[in-house]
């Protein structure tokens, strides 16, 4: 099973806060303000919206993006 799904990009490039953060916590992937990140830090949105610049974030984009991050969280061993 998947740590980072479509839905946790969303909701990391949809926050409102502007320094949010993605992190695993317990196994959980959770978006949090910059400063309140206590875990694993996967990404935050500034650096994922540096990688994806202007484009069109349907579905099919979203799902490889997660599928990215997964592999980075699988790759630092949680």
């Amino acid at each position: 099973m998947a740590l980072v799904g479509r839905d946790d990009v969303r909701t990391l490039l949809e926050s409102p806060a502007p320094d949010a953060t993605m992190v695993l916590v317990e196994g959980r992937c959770q978006v949090v303000p910059g400063g309140e990140a206590d875990g694993l830090v996967i990404t935050s949105r500034r650096d994922l919206e540096e990688q994806i610049a202007a484009e069109d974030l349907d579905d099919r984009r979203l799902d490889e993006l997660a599928d990215r991050l997964d592999t980075v969280v699988r790759d630092l061993g949680a």
